[in-house]
């Protein structure tokens, strides 16, 4: 996209000024002026210096140009545009807005983040953020003068007239304001927590909506969005409102189409929020036109997660259900033989080990299906295995132990070992492993470090741990090589530091190579004292990817045999065949 736009439209009658209208060559004297002295205000409000002057041209309004749009800022041209018939109690909020696009796009580069037309979710949630803040920040500016401007942070979608010009301003702005009020730690307190943001920018629109939600992947296909839906069903004023509502829970969705056939799978946080969008969806079908309507359409509810199929006949219908509802098609690759294998064939490779390391995307079902089908398969031929998940941190194996001999309930569970905290990834990724290893009673390894312990590391690095600390870690071997020539470097720019000193990056290092050494002996230690056959182990790809994280370190304690897996949904086949990262790849369609 080439031009960053404020919309004034919406919310003129909350912003007026003491601009009189003048000709466009003495007007644009005024602009100049008004310019340098709010280049000050806002760099003061915002926290961000501008690196250059704002340049500003005022013209004459095309006839085809929108009249909702009172100015814009050119990305290319580094100039902000100020139309010369704007009404003068508009033009100082105009001013600020598009002065705020000019001041990010010197320090965060816009041309690489905002998209003219937002053709997926994560796109428009990234124009959410950008509008946001410049909104935000203008009412930062205004609110002493002009205290009605902070009704903007009001805005309701049920009441919109425009519902994307609500979001993307309106609730774009409360999200901002969230992000600056929430985090309050002195290196990233305030507004660099939303310089940061532009480092690692929502990726959902759902982030906009409830900046709690904790979302997942359904695989591959094309997102949606939360408020994808809401836009899509809340045209129909009875659906409307359970559409907000329902949006409110969701947690991901995907459509595949297949030529005539389209299937649109959702999850959502609660069955309640599901059924609310079943409603919305029946009413938003009911409210169609006959030619609109395809000769298939419905919704099926299973639980929290949702099908809707549009299908040219039942046949078609039957075929796209049972696809989305089936075991997911794989495709095994085996480094060693360097030729694809069925899967079961993978499971007898697997048997040939005591140490199984199964890498994953942490967001995405897929990973955890394919998980729980290893895990499952390897049960059936034999019964003595464990189950080790990076997702639970040691000092509460205790709670593990008690839910799976049927002591403690799920939900008693998760609140013991402080699941939501200190992970936090949405339970419905894992439930369906941690049921099965419960009805089974195989028994479940907290193998994670506490949180606490990390935290300490990356704050003053090894050395500044206490003796018992030290002890509780037990033996850490910081010095692996390969281990440390992959990742010495690339740890820091990852959790957001372009420029990082080497204590920095030291610390980065030990708090990975921490990570890997202690749930590494965490499973040793758990398949020695509970004598079991064999380990299968649930962890990031990083962790298990090249072997030299955990897979190494806890055979090296047991004196067996690791076999390592790397999931890939919709991977390419190619790329990852020529190179794989593990002695197994799984790609799932």
């Amino acid at each position: 996209m080439t031009r960053c736009r404020f919309i004034a439209a919406a919310f003129a009658c909350l912003l007026t000024t003491a601009f009189v209208q003048a000709q466009a060559p003495e007007k644009i004297k005024i602009v100049e002026a008004t310019l340098r002295q709010l280049e000050k205000e806002i760099a003061e409000v915002r926290g961000l210096a501008f690196k250059n002057p704002v340049a500003a041209k005022v013209i004459a309004r095309p006839k085809a140009g929108a009249k909702g749009v009172q100015g814009y800022y050119d990305i290319k041209e580094k100039t902000l545009y100020l139309y010369d018939d704007i009404a003068g109690n508009y033009e100082r909020g105009v001013l600020i807005h598009e002065m705020v696009h000019a001041l990010q796009d010197q320090h965060f580069g816009l041309a690489k983040l905002h998209q003219e037309t937002f053709g997926t979710d994560a796109e428009l949630a990234m124009a959410a953020l950008i509008e946001g803040d410049a909104t935000f920040t203008m009412i930062e500016v205004l609110k002493k003068e002009q205290p009605k401007v902070e009704m903007m942070l009001k805005t309701s979608l049920e009441k919109a007239k425009n519902l994307r010009n609500a979001f993307l301003y309106g609730l774009g702005a409360r999200y901002v304001k969230g992000i600056k009020d929430k985090n309050t730690t002195k290196k990233n307190s305030g507004w660099a927590a939303v310089d940061m943001r532009y480092r690692f920018p929502p990726r959902t629109t759902a982030a906009i909506l409830n900046p709690a939600a904790h979302t997942i992947d359904l695989g591959p296909g094309r997102s949606v969005g939360a408020f994808g839906l809401i836009e899509l069903l809340g045209k129909d004023e009875i659906a409307r409102s359970l559409a907000i509502s329902a949006a409110g829970g969701w947690i991901g969705d995907r459509v595949a189409e297949d030529g005539a056939v389209k299937a649109w799978q959702l999850a959502f946080d609660t069955a309640d929020h599901a059924d609310r969008f079943r409603k919305a969806y029946e009413a938003h079908v009911s409210a169609k036109s006959p030619s609109d309507k395809r000769p298939v359409e419905r919704v099926h509810v299973a639980g929290t997660r949702v099908s809707v199929i549009e299908a040219p006949n039942e046949p078609a219908y039957r075929a796209a259900f049972d696809r989305l509802e089936g075991e997911p098609t794989l495709v095994v690759y085996s480094a060693k033989e360097r030729r694809q294998i069925t899967f079961g064939e993978l499971t007898d490779r697997l048997l040939n080990a005591d140490m199984i390391c199964i890498g994953e995307s942490h967001d995405n079902v897929l990973c955890h299906r394919v998980q729980l089908q290893i895990i499952k398969a390897l049960h059936a031929r034999d019964a003595r295995l464990g189950v080790g998940m990076e997702m639970f941190q040691r000092p509460y194996q205790t709670f593990l132990d008690q839910f799976i001999r049927g002591d403690l309930s799920e939900d008693e569970m998760l609140k013991h070992t402080e699941y939501r905290t200190r992970w936090g990834f949405h339970w419905s990724l894992y439930q369906p492993i941690v049921d099965f290893c419960r009805r089974n009673s195989v028994p479940l390894a907290a193998l994670n470090v506490a949180r606490e312990m990390t935290a300490k590391i990356s704050k003053g690095g090894y050395k500044s741990l206490s003796d018992e600390d030290k002890k509780t870690l037990g033996p850490i071997d910081y010095h692996v090589k390969v281990h440390r020539d992959y990742w010495y470097e690339t740890l820091a720019k990852m959790h957001g530091n372009t420029k990082v000193s080497e204590d920095q990056k030291e610390r980065s290092y030990q708090v990975m190579t921490t990570w890997d050494e202690y749930m590494g002996a965490s499973a040793a230690m758990f398949q020695t004292s509970r004598n079991l056959r064999r380990m299968v182990v649930l962890a990031g790809s990083g962790h298990i990817d090249l072997g030299f994280g955990i897979p190494n370190r806890a055979v090296q304690r047991t004196g067996g045999k690791a076999a390592t897996v790397h999931i890939a949904p919709g991977g390419d086949s190619g790329k990852l065949f020529n190179s794989p990262p593990t002695d197994y790849v799984v790609i799932v369609r």
